[in-house]
């Protein structure tokens, strides 16, 4: 992006803009409630299909953009390979959520095949996780599509997710294959599509253009596939079994300190684009069957409703008091980013009343140990998923009305009313 081009005077005076975002080399036009129909206009007079990508353009070494660390840039590519897949999770979390509310008020035994039915709905989107990740994540490296499904299909072949008694690897030379279960994971995925990239990018740019799709994928598959199998998927296993377990010390070792902090710090993670959460979240599911780091971001959605919404009440009534008062409701399900940009981050005192909040939240959360059994989108429609047989759903709620009135008070009483 050449910054010089851009005048943010005129930008930000353009009507239905909530706030303009100048943020690691990008500039972000916050437009509230309404992009859907923005998107569709811009696709109208730009000419771009909808999904697609503008090539980068050419510029002197004036107007470089700077490249994110390899800090974001790592975050960035591991939510790049998970959020395509989100949309499938969310229906299977949400599914989960549905039987363990119809179950537990008893309108449906546990035992029917409506259940198993069900079941069996729900489980899919986790337990062939690898293909959608694969998917995205050969896209994300840029090979074909097709290899990263691929990819996921060896990891899941039964020789290695259901091995023969006794067996648990296999000689291959050298090294030895272990014999893993690799159904419902994401860094092995992630981890041997890119080892595969690597190849294939450098056989097929030295094959015939006649050849390539008889020998490009099949050399690289020869060669990365030993690799990846030997030594880049155990090697994501290995990530993933330290990351949760590290997660699960921390927020059991260090309960109420760890829930605060981390709900706390929730709307800077989002205004500063660091994504990639879900991936720790989705293999907590996975490892633990539940997970306690998502219900912070339904905790921390309430606090940025709260106490936009309390700033809402003193302000006179204009264009601004009904941009708060909307995206401060729609926070509740789920969508903070027009709250935040919009409201939150040019009044600062919402901003910080609602990262108050969400650590109250998030302390008082840990104390009573509430988790949830199920992806889904942080936000009320989500609740179905905190069902179990013990009165975990109850204590949502508890934690629920903390997070909402307690930044909800202390932004009312931070601000002033607006004459």
């Amino acid at each position: 992006m050449n910054r010089d081009l851009v005048d943010l005077d005129k930008l930000n005076s353009v009507k239905g803009l909530l706030k303009v975002i100048e943020s690691s080399g990008q500039l972000q036009c916050v437009v509230g409630t309404t992009v859907a129909e923005v998107y569709g206009g811009f696709l109208e007079v730009s000419g771009f299909k909808a999904g697609g990508e503008a090539a980068p353009e050419t510029s002197d070494s004036s107007s470089k953009e700077k490249k994110p660390n390899l800090i974001t840039q790592g975050l960035n590519t591991l939510a790049s390979c998970v959020t395509p897949g989100l949309y499938a999770i969310v229906a299977g979390g949400m599914i989960k959520g549905i039987i363990s509310l119809i179950t537990a008020i008893g309108l449906v035994s546990s035992k029917s095949d409506i259940i198993t039915v069900l079941n069996a709905v729900g489980d899919a989107p986790f337990y062939f996780m690898p293909f959608t990740i694969g998917y995205a994540a050969a896209k994300r490296f840029k090979v074909k599509e097709i290899f990263g499904i691929m990819i996921a299909g060896i990891l899941m072949y039964s020789t290695f997710l259901s091995p023969a008694e006794g067996v648990t690897e296999y000689s291959f030379g050298l090294f030895s294959i272990p014999a893993y279960n690799y159904k419902g994971s994401i860094f092995p995925v992630i981890l041997s599509v890119w080892i595969f990239s690597l190849f294939f990018h450098f056989i097929d740019k030295r094959m015939p253009k006649n050849l390539r799709i008889v020998f490009s994928g099949s050399l690289s598959f020869m060669i990365a596939a030993p690799l990846f199998l030997g030594f880049a998927a155990p090697l994501g296993n290995w990530i993933a079994v330290v990351m949760t377990g590290t997660f699960k010390w921390l927020f059991t070792n260090t309960g109420p300190f760890a829930g605060a902090l981390f709900c706390g710090i929730i709307p800077l993670t989002i205004i500063f684009g660091i994504k990639g959460w879900s991936a720790v979240e989705l293999q907590n599911l996975a490892t633990l069957g539940y997970d306690f780091m998502l219900p912070n971001f339904f905790y921390s959605n309430l606090a940025v409703s709260g106490a936009v919404l309390a700033l809402a009440l003193k302000m006179k009534p204009g264009e601004q008091k009904s941009a708060a008062v909307s995206t401060g409701l729609v926070c509740i399900l789920g969508i903070t980013e027009p709250a935040l940009y919009g409201i939150a981050l040019p009044e600062k005192k919402p901003l910080y009343a609602a990262m108050a909040g969400g650590a109250v939240a998030g302390a008082v959360a840990m104390s009573l140990g509430v988790v949830t059994y199920a992806f889904s989108m942080p936000g009320i429609t989500s609740i179905a998923t905190y069902m179990d047989s013990g009165n975990n759903f109850l204590l949502l709620l508890v934690v629920m009305a903390t997070a909402w009135l307690s930044s909800f008070a202390i932004c009312f009483a931070l601000t002033k009313k607006e004459s």
